[in-house]
C-alpha cells in the first residue's frame, strides 16, 4: 500500500492533450513564423551578424574601370568624423531662437563657464528625431556636451533624473509602427526632486526640457485621457505642457530670474504660457539634430553656435485653430452598423498653415472676405519663417530685375550685421497674385502670401554686409483651375513680390503697398520692399489657360483627380474661400453621438461616426485588376504579352547611360526581358523589401535598399553599423540652408558605398543602392505623426530641400526612393485611409515637392563602359541621367482608390505629365488593399515586402504578364544607372546571393521543431490508446 501510494498519479489523456496541443501549436507558429520574418524583414542585419558571403560575379577584364562610383572619404572612421561635424554644425543651425531677454547677463548665449541645472525627465533623455522608419537614435547626453564646453552642471539634479529614469520617462509615443500608443509625459513632480538637488541649484542657471515624440504609424495625442498625470489634465492635448511641467516651471520661475526653455519636438508647440513667466528669458526650439543633438544644443547655449533657424511651421495659440484641425484624426466612415474605412477630409483646400493664418489676416485688414472676429494678435504666437539671433541684421537695397525668357526674376536684398557677434540671416521672398473675378466665380483660391524663393546669407561679420541674390521664376506663380479650364492658368494681373524675415512680414509688407496702415507685429510694413511684375494677356478675358497647360515633358495637364471630390460629404463650392471665411471655415465631418471610444488618442476620447453610402463603401473595398483606373483594357494589354525564357546575349550593363525612351523605341528592354521567365519577373516584383532581387539571365545584380530619412537603417531597426544618424527633416529645413539637405544626401551616398567595406566592427559585403527618402509629405496639422520626418508645411520649402538632397545621393549611385506619394499626411489609420480633395490643393500643395524633385530634378552625370563586340574592346565615357530615379508610393487612398494602385496618380500625373520612368515601390506591404494586380496596372512596379502577403500576382495571365513587364523595365533602368552595378561590365557574370549563414540556424530549428512536433504527436496518440486499450 506504502509503495502504491508513493506512485505519481499519471496525467489522463484528456490533459495531456490540453497541456501538448498548445504547446505544440505555438512551436508550429513560431517555427512557420521565425523563418517568414527573418528573411523578409531583417535579412541584411542577419547577414551582417552571422556572416555574409560574397556576390557570385566574375572579375572584369584589366585595364576596365568597373567602380562607376568611388568614395571621397575612404577611411571609414574619418567617413563618420566627417558626418558627426556636418550633424552638429547642421543641427545647431535648424534650432529656431523664439525668444530671447537677453539683457543684464540674462537670457542666451549663457556665460561661459556658468553651471547649469537642468531641469525636467528629458533633460537625460532628448530625442533625436522620432521613431519607425526615420529611427533617430542618441549618441551623447547633455551632461556631457556642457562639461566638453567648459560648464558645470548641477550634479545632484543630473544624479536624481538619471537613477529614476524608470519612473520618470517619457511614454513611446507610436508604439511598434502604431500597433499601440503611449503618449505618457512622466515628469517628475517638484516635491520629488531631492533638496540637496534643490539647494545645489541656488545661484545656478535652469534650464527646463521638453521634449515630445513622434513616430510612425500614429498622430499625435490630440486627447491626454488616461495618459495624463492628473484629472485636470486629461482634456489636455500632447502639445502643450501639463500640469506637472508647469508645476516645475512656477517653482524655476519663483526661484531664479533667468530660466532658459528649451523645447525639444518636431511638431510646432503650443507656448502661449510662457507670457505667465516673466522671469524665463529665452525659449529656443530644438527639433531633433540626430546623433549630436546635445552638442548642438550646448553649442548654441555657449554661444558657439549663433542660432540661425527660422520657423518652418506657423507657431499658433491653439494648436487647434487652423481649419485643417477640423477634419484631422478618427473619422470612421460606417454603412450599416459597419466600419467602412477611416476618412480625412481637406476641406480647408490650399489655405494650409501660414497660408490660411495669414490669407485670413491680410482679408481682414482689407475688410473683406467675412473675414468675422479674426485676430491675428492672439491667434498667431510666432508665424512661418520667424527667427531671432543673438545679433541684429538690417536689410536695405530691395531690387527687383526683369523677368527673363525662361522667367527668372532676381531680387536682391543687402543685409547688414548690425549687432555684435557674427551671424547668418535668410532672406525670405513671397508672392501676392490677384484674386480676380474669374478665380471667385471657378472656386480658385489664391493665398495672400506665398514662398516662392529664399536663400541663406553666409556669416556676416560685425559692421559688415552681403548682398543677397534670390532668384524667383514664373511657374510658382501660376494656380491650377480644376473647375473650368481643368488645367493650370496664369491671369492677366499685378504679381507683388516681396522679400521679408518672415511671412507675416511679407503680409504686412504687401498690405502697405496696398495704402493700408497696420502696426507690424514681426517686422514688415515696408512698402519699399514691394515690387510688381504684370502680366498682359489679352485673350480668354485675361486667363492664360494654354502656356502651362502642357508640361516639360510634352503631355497635356488636365484634371486627375475629381475622383478625390465628393459632392456628398463637401461640394466643390463649400471648400474654404476667401470669399467667405466665416460661412465656409471647416466644420468636423461625422458626430460623436455614439459615445464610441477612441483608439486613437481623439480630442474629447470619441471616435467620429460618418454614415455613407451602399456606393461609397463599393468603391472603398473595390480593389485588383478593375480598380487601377487604368484606360489599358485586358484584352489590349494581353495582346502585349511578350515572350519569355528566350537565349540571348544581351546584358543590363549594355544598357547604362542609355535615355530610357530611345531604349524603348528600339525595343532594347523588351529583347533584355524575354532572356527572363515569368517566374523571375513575378519574384523580383513581389520581393522588393529593401532590395530588387538579382536575375542572371540579364546580369541584374541584387540591389539593396535602406530606409529611412534620418541615416541608412534597415527597416527602422538601427542605424548602425550603415550610417549614423542626421538631423530630422524638420530640423534641416528649419536652418534654411539648401546647403545642409544638400550634405545630407551626400554622405547618406557616402554610407552607401561604404557599406562594401568596414563599417565600425561589422564587416558588410554589399553597397547599399537605394535610400527610402527623402520623405516629402506636408505638415498639414501640428498632430500629425511623422512630421520630423517632413521638411515643412509649405510644398514649395519641402521640394527646394527634398530635391539637393535626393541629387546629392545619386552623385553616388544611390537612388532616392522620395516619399511618400501623396497625400499621406496623417499616420492614424493611414492604411488605406480615404482622402477627399479638390484637385487645386492637391496639386499646389501636396504633389508640388514631388513635382519639384521630378521636373527640376536636373541631371546627374555617370561613367559608363562601352563594349564594342567586333574588337573585344572597351571605351570609357560619360552619360547623364534623371538624378530622380525612384518614388515610394502611400498607404493611403486618394478619394476611394489606394494611391499605389492609383492610375491617374502613378501614371497620368507621375509618367505622363512629368516624364518620370524610374521605379514606383509601395510603401511596406501588408496585403490586404495593397493589391499587386491593381498596383502594377497603374504604373507601379515593386512590393515593400519579402515574403507572400494577400497580393498575389498571376503571371500565367497575359494581360498581368504586359503590366508586369513595364514594372520590370522601370526597374532595370533604375538599377542599371545605380552604384549596384559597380564592379558590372559586359561579360561579367552575374549570379544569385549565395547561402546566407544564419540560415543554418534556421533549418536547426526547423528540424528540432519538427522533432519535437513528431514527438508531442505520437505522445498524445499513445496516451489515447492506453487509456482506450482494456486493463
Amino acid at each position: 500500500m506504502a509503495k502504491e501510494k508513493g506512485k505519481k498519479k499519471k496525467l489522463s489523456a484528456k490533459a495531456f492533450t490540453a497541456i501538448a496541443a498548445p504547446l505544440l501549436a505555438v512551436l508550429l507558429v513560431f517555427s512557420i513564423a521565425l523563418p517568414v520574418i527573418t528573411t523578409s524583414s531583417y535579412d541584411l542585419v542577419l547577414r551582417d551578424i552571422f556572416g555574409e558571403t560574397q556576390f557570385q560575379r566574375g572579375g572584369v577584364p584589366d585595364g576596365v574601370d568597373a567602380d562607376y562610383y568611388k568614395r571621397d572619404i575612404a577611411d571609414s572612421k574619418e567617413l563618420q568624423a566627417a558626418e558627426q561635424a556636418y550633424t552638429r554644425k547642421a543641427g545647431a543651425e535648424g534650432f529656431v531662437l523664439l525668444y530671447n531677454k537677453a539683457e543684464g547677463g540674462k537670457g542666451l548665449p549663457v556665460a561661459a563657464g556658468s553651471k547649469l541645472s537642468l531641469f525636467s525627465a528629458s533633460s537625460v533623455d532628448l530625442l533625436a528625431g522620432g521613431t519607425g522608419s526615420g529611427v533617430s537614435t542618441i549618441s551623447s547626453d547633455m551632461r556631457t556636451a556642457l562639461t566638453e564646453q567648459g560648464f558645470s552642471v548641477n550634479e545632484a539634479l543630473w544624479k536624481f533624473y538619471s537613477d529614476n529614469h524608470g519612473t520618470y520617462t517619457r511614454g513611446g509615443g507610436a508604439v511598434m509602427y502604431g500597433f499601440a500608443e503611449d503618449w505618457s509625459i512622466h515628469e517628475a513632480p517638484i516635491s520629488a526632486i531631492p533638496d540637496a538637488a534643490k539647494s545645489e541649484a541656488e545661484g545656478t542657471i535652469p534650464v527646463f526640457f521638453i521634449a515630445r515624440t513622434g513616430g510612425e504609424g500614429r498622430d499625435l495625442g490630440r486627447y491626454m485621457g488616461d495618459f495624463a498625470a492628473t484629472d485636470a489634465d486629461r482634456d489636455k492635448h500632447y502639445l502643450e505642457p501639463d500640469s506637472v511641467e508647469l508645476e516645475v516651471i512656477q517653482y524655476l520661475n519663483d526661484n531664479f530670474d533667468d530660466v532658459i526653455i528649451v523645447v525639444n519636438t518636431n511638431n510646432a508647440f503650443e507656448l502661449g504660457w510662457v507670457a505667465d513667466y516673466p522671469n524665463i528669458s529665452a525659449v529656443l526650439w530644438a527639433p531633433g539634430a540626430g546623433g549630436d543633438t546635445c552638442r548642438s544644443i550646448a553649442d548654441v547655449l555657449s554661444g558657439n553656435i549663433n542660432p540661425s533657424g527660422h520657423l518652418v511651421d506657423t507657431f499658433a495659440y491653439d494648436a487647434f485653430s487652423s481649419p485643417a484641425m477640423q477634419n484631422m484624426g478618427e473619422i470612421m466612415l460606417v454603412n450599416g452598423g459597419q466600419d467602412v474605412s477611416a476618412a480625412v477630409f481637406y476641406d480647408e483646400g490650399i489655405y494650409v498653415g501660414y497660408k490660411y493664418y495669414e490669407t485670413r489676416y491680410f482679408d481682414k485688414a482689407l475688410n473683406q472676405g467675412s473675414a468675422g472676429d479674426y485676430d491675428y494678435a492672439t491667434t498667431v504666437q510666432y508665424p512661418f519663417g520667424y527667427g531671432v539671433s543673438y545679433t541684429t541684421f538690417a536689410w536695405s537695397d530691395f531690387q527687383m530685375g526683369q523677368m527673363d525668357a525662361d522667367g527668372n526674376i532676381q531680387i536682391q536684398v543687402t543685409v547688414k550685421n548690425t549687432g555684435a557677434v557674427a551671424g547668418r540671416d535668410v532672406v525670405q521672398v513671397y508672392l501676392n497674385a490677384p484674386y480676380t473675378d474669374y478665380d471667385k466665380a471657378n472656386h480658385i483660391e489664391k493665398s495672400a502670401v506665398t514662398l516662392v524663393g529664399f536663400e541663406k546669407t553666409g556669416d556676416i561679420q560685425p559692421g559688415q554686409s552681403e548682398t543677397v541674390t534670390v532668384t524667383v521664376n514664373r511657374k510658382d506663380f501660376i494656380s491650377y483651375d480644376d473647375v473650368k479650364a481643368k488645367t493650370y492658368i496664369l491671369e492677366a494681373g499685378d504679381y507683388l513680390l516681396t522679400a521679408a524675415e518672415n511671412a507675416h512680414a511679407a503680409a504686412d509688407n504687401f498690405l502697405a503697398y496696398n495704402g493700408q496702415e497696420v502696426e507690424p507685429l514681426f517686422g514688415g510694413a515696408d512698402a519699399s520692399f514691394v515690387d510688381k511684375w504684370t502680366y498682359t494677356y489679352s485673350g480668354n478675358g485675361g486667363v492664360d489657360n494654354t502656356t502651362y497647360a502642357v508640361s516639360l515633358a510634352g503631355t497635356a495637364v488636365t484634371n486627375q483627380f475629381d475622383h478625390a471630390v465628393n459632392d456628398g460629404f463637401t461640394a466643390r463650392d463649400q471648400y474654404l474661400t476667401r470669399q467667405d471665411w466665416t460661412g465656409t471655415f471647416p466644420q468636423t465631418h461625422g458626430t460623436q453621438d455614439n459615445k464610441r471610444p477612441s483608439g486613437y488618442s481623439e480630442k474629447n476620447g470619441l471616435t467620429w461616426e460618418l454614415e455613407v453610402s451602399d456606393a461609397v463603401r463599393d468603391a472603398i473595398q473595390a480593389k485588383g485588376v478593375g480598380a487601377s483606373l487604368t484606360p489599358i483594357t485586358e484584352d489590349e494589354a494581353a495582346a502585349k504579352a511578350g515572350q519569355y525564357g528566350k537565349s540571348g546575349g544581351l546584358e543590363l550593363i549594355d544598357f547604362r547611360g542609355r535615355d530610357y525612351d530611345e531604349v524603348e523605341a528600339e525595343g532594347g528592354w523588351d529583347a533584355l526581358i524575354d532572356q527572363m521567365t515569368t517566374t523571375e519577373i513575378h519574384d523580383i516584383i513581389r520581393n522588393g523589401g529593401y532590395q530588387t532581387l538579382a536575375n542572371a539571365n540579364t546580369g541584374k545584380p541584387r540591389a539593396i535598399d535602406f530606409d529611412g530619412p534620418s541615416g541608412l537603417n534597415e527597416g527602422g531597426v538601427t542605424h548602425e553599423p550603415y550610417s549614423i544618424t542626421y538631423p530630422c527633416a524638420a530640423n534641416l529645413a528649419a536652418s534654411w540652408d539648401r546647403q545642409n539637405s544638400y550634405l545630407h544626401g551626400y554622405y547618406v551616398g557616402e554610407d552607401g558605398l561604404a557599406a562594401d567595406g568596414n563599417w565600425g566592427n561589422h564587416q558588410y559585403t554589399g553597397i547599399i543602392s537605394g535610400w527610402y527618402a527623402p520623405a516629402m509629405n506636408i505638415h498639414r496639422t501640428p498632430f500629425a505623426g511623422r512630421n520630423f520626418e517632413y521638411y515643412s508645411e509649405d510644398g514649395f520649402m519641402s521640394g527646394e530641400l527634398a530635391r539637393e538632397a535626393a541629387v546629392a545621393c545619386a552623385e553616388k549611385g544611390v537612388y532616392a526612393y522620395i516619399k511618400h506619394f501623396a497625400l499621406n499626411d496623417q499616420e492614424d489609420y493611414r492604411n488605406g485611409l480615404v482622402t477627399f480633395s479638390n484637385e487645386q490643393a492637391i496639386r499646389e500643395i501636396y504633389l508640388k515637392p514631388f513635382q519639384t524633385c521630378i521636373e527640376e530634378r536636373g541631371a546627374t552625370r555617370i561613367k559608363t563602359q562601352t563594349y564594342d563586340e567586333a574588337s573585344k574592346s572597351f571605351t570609357e565615357g560619360e552619360a547623364e541621367i534623371p538624378a530622380v530615379m525612384a518614388v515610394m508610393s502611400s498607404f493611403n487612398r486618394i478619394g476611394c482608390t489606394w494611391a499605389g494602385g492609383n492610375y491617374n496618380l502613378l501614371t497620368a500625373v507621375l509618367r505622363d505629365e512629368w516624364g518620370f520612368d524610374g521605379t514606383v515601390i509601395t510603401d511596406y506591404d501588408n496585403g490586404g488593399f495593397m493589391d499587386t494586380e491593381q498596383c502594377i496596372r497603374a504604373g507601379g512596379d515593386l512590393k515593400l515586402t519579402g515574403y507572400e502577403v494577400d497580393a498575389p500576382l498571376d503571371m500565367s495571365n497575359p494581360a498581368s504578364q504586359y503590366f508586369a513587364r513595364q514594372a520590370i523595365k522601370h526597374i532595370l533602368y533604375t538599377t542599371v544607372n545605380s552604384n549596384a552595378m559597380n564592379g558590372i561590365d559586359h561579360g561579367t557574370p552575374v549570379g544569385e546571393l549565395p547561402f546566407a549563414n544564419y540560415w543554418f540556424i534556421l533549418i536547426g530549428e526547423a528540424v528540432v521543431a519538427a522533432g519535437l512536433t513528431v514527438w508531442g504527436v505520437l505522445a498524445i496518440v499513445k496516451r489515447w490508446r492506453e487509456e482506450k486499450s482494456p486493463k
